[in-house]
């Protein structure tokens, strides 16, 4: 699997910012390297999954998985945003607010003779707090940006490796092979 490519994969990117209730910037959000964090992060998903991918110094010239491979896999890191915003209201736990964090990822999944077998985008995203379900109102979960975006990030990686598209032509461990955490009936 190649590194990751984007225009906001290297070096220093500003993702969003935290604003004030009056809607003025009180800090600005950056990422540091957030191409390679998520080629780390699709590498750890990909192996829970059952693959055993190999990470690639660069994309192949034509496109193909180098020999010993079956497939390549290629993501492209399309947009990565956080925004937290502070409202006027307090709560007993603080002030109040919204974040969002959104990771959208381009992937292609190629065979060895080159042929795109999956491609697509993938949006992870991580509503503070989470929206309500009947009268039911929730507190946020996340309260830190950096876990609101890990959230969103996870979600980009784990809603590829359950795109029943890509699973089609990938061995992917089915859930009946997966260890369970069930005792066996020796340790009764």
């Amino acid at each position: 699997m190649p590194p990751t490519t984007g225009e906001i994969g290297a070096g220093d990117y500003q993702v969003g910012s935290i604003f004030a209730p009056d809607g003025d910037v009180k800090t600005p959000l950056w990422v540091r390297d957030a191409g390679r964090t998520f080629n780390n992060a699709l590498l750890k998903g990909l192996t829970d999954a059952g693959l055993a991918p190999e990470p690639l110094d660069s994309s192949p010239q034509d496109g193909k998985p180098p020999e010993g491979s079956d497939f390549i896999l290629t993501s492209d890191l399309e947009q990565l945003e956080l925004n937290k915003r502070f409202g006027p209201n307090w709560t007993i736990h603080g002030q109040y607010f919204t974040m969002t964090a959104v990771v959208r990822v381009k992937y292609e999944l190629r065979n060895r003779d080159g042929a795109a077998l999956f491609s697509g985008e993938i949006n992870g995203k991580e509503d503070e707090p989470p929206n309500p379900v009947g009268a039911e109102v929730f507190l946020p979960l996340e309260t830190e940006p950096a876990e609101s975006l890990s959230v969103a990030m996870s979600r980009a990686v784990g809603l590829l490796i359950v795109e029943p598209k890509l699973r089609e032509p990938l061995p992917i461990r089915s859930g009946a092979t997966t260890p369970s955490a069930s005792p066996s009936p020796a340790q009764h």
